[in-house]
Formats: structure tokens, sequence, C-alpha cells
């Protein structure tokens, strides 16, 4: 099979009142040549659904039950399925390392496959995926799957839900794990669901690194999730997109520095010499030249 036509179904989820949001992951898959492999399912409008009894804002809701029922949409067809939201970027290296994912044994290992995740704030952790993704740097393009590395994610996994692939036999199972939650609620966002699944032994899952896909950063601060005026942190949000979009391996690194001054702007401005110490410290740690105790 041409590595560029994909052995797989995509689905991206996308709310009926955002068409830039689809016009611009429609560009995307335009530009990979991934029309005939990727399809849109509507999403769950939350603030449609009427009272629940959940604890989570209507915009949750409506993701948790978009990624159910888009599953449930396609569970007939029998093949593996790369499930994405709209805010998604893509690399070039999509449908090639998922092709050869597909190919190969990984879903005979992992009922899910995850394409990106959250870097934790951890300098022991960013010290080390810093020298994986340099590994990775000299190689060829597109990349395949036996070039990147395949993290297991049963006890080490910051949820995202933002791309991942579910392996044809591993459909059912999914579904019914979100549908068990859903009768309940649900109680926690579809990240945080996943990951509590995945580390309760319940899924098993891997991420791919470095990643092939990210959320688009200029998108962060305009959620379909979080309604306006919902969430004070946009800047903590935005460092945290930043420290993923660094690992991505169609990072703009002129672009990434822009998005982070200004989003750390205001405590750049502060006068505070131990947090500069520290982070002094921490840059240094993270670098070639610290040698460990």
């Amino acid at each position: 099979m041409n590595p560029s036509e994909p052995s797989y179904l995509g689905l991206y989820i996308n709310l009926d009142r955002s068409p830039e949001r689809r016009a611009a992951f429609e560009k995307q898959l335009s530009e990979l040549n991934l029309q005939s492999a990727y399809g849109r399912f509507p999403a769950v409008d939350g603030q449609q659904t009427g009272a629940s009894k959940s604890p989570l804002r209507p915009g949750e809701i409506g993701l948790f039950l978009s990624h159910c029922r888009a599953l449930e949409s396609v569970r007939y067809r029998n093949m593996c399925v790369h499930m994405l939201e709209d805010d998604t970027l893509m690399s070039e290296h999509v449908a090639p390392v998922l092709n050869d994912a597909v190919a190969s044994d990984v879903f005979q290992r992992y009922d899910l496959l995850f394409t990106d995740m959250t870097i934790h704030c951890h300098v022991g952790f960013l010290k080390s995926v810093k020298s994986e993704f340099d590994k990775i740097a000299p190689l060829p393009r597109p990349l395949r799957l036996h070039q990147l590395r395949l993290i297991d994610l049963s006890e080490v996994f910051y949820a995202v839900s933002q791309s991942y692939m579910v392996g044809a036999r591993s459909i059912d199972r999914v579904i019914a794990a979100y549908r068990e939650e859903i009768a309940k609620g649900p109680t926690i966002p579809v990240d945080m669901f996943l990951q509590q699944q995945v580390l309760q032994g319940k899924l098993r899952a891997a991420c791919l690194f470095p990643f092939i896909t990210t959320v688009r950063l200029g998108e962060v601060n305009n959620s379909t999730i979080v309604e306006p005026g919902g969430n004070s942190g946009r800047s903590s949000i935005m460092v945290m997109s930043v420290l993923r979009y660094l690992f991505f391996l169609g990072c703009d690194l002129d672009y990434a520095k822009r998005v982070l001054d200004a989003a750390t702007q205001s405590s750049r401005e502060k006068h505070d010499v131990r947090g500069a110490l520290i982070a002094q410290a921490a840059e240094f740690v993270i670098s070639d030249e610290f040698g460990g105790l």
C-alpha cells in the first residue's frame, strides 16, 4: 500500500457552530492529501443537551458524548479509527506512521495509540524527552513508526484526548467504557477519563514520541469546551500547550517563542530573584552539560 493512502478511518469532531474550525481542519487534510480518509463527525453541543446530573460543564459533556458517538458511528467498519478534535494540528508523518502501526503488532498490545500528550513540568521528565527529541532531528522526512519511540502509558500518562487511534478489536471495549461513564453523568472530562482507564489497567495505551500531532496554539484561547469567561488560567494553559508543541515534529521554534513570550510577559515583568534563579538552574539541568549527581 502507498504510505500516503491510509489503511484506517479518520474522524474529526466539530461543532456545527464552529465552521471556521471545520474550514481550518479540512485545509490541513487537503494539504496532506488525506481528504478521502478523514470525515467530519458533527459534535454533540453540550449547551443543547438539557439538564444533566453530571458535574461537568456543558462543553465537557458534549465532548464526552461526541467521542463515544463518533466511535459508535464507525464500529461496523471493523477498522482502526483515528479520533481527532478539530483544534488538532497534524504533521506530514501522520499517515505513514499510522499505516505502519496498523500493519504492525501495535494493536495486539494496545487498545489506544495516542499521537501526543501533555508534557509534565518535571525537570527530569523534560530533560528525558528533550534528549529523545534531539535524537530524531537529523532523520529524513516523512518519518516511519520504527523511527519513533513508543511510550507505554500504564504508569506515566498525562491526559489528552485531541488525537488517538483505537484498535479495530478494541472499539467495542472503548465504547463500553464510555457508555458506563456516561450512564453516571459523566463525572470527569473525557481526557481525564481515558487517563483513569489506562492507569487503572482497564485499557492499554501507548503514545508516539516525538509527537506527530499537537494542539493548534492559535485555538487554545478559543476553546469551544470552556464557556467565555469560564477560565481565568489562560496563560497557564497556553504555557502547557507550548510545552506540548515543542515536542511536535512540525514545531516552529520562532513561533513557539513568540507565543510563550506573550503568555509569560506579566510574570517576567515581576522582580522575582528566587524564581529567576530556579529557572536558570532548571535550564542548566535540562542541558547536555548537566552530568547528574
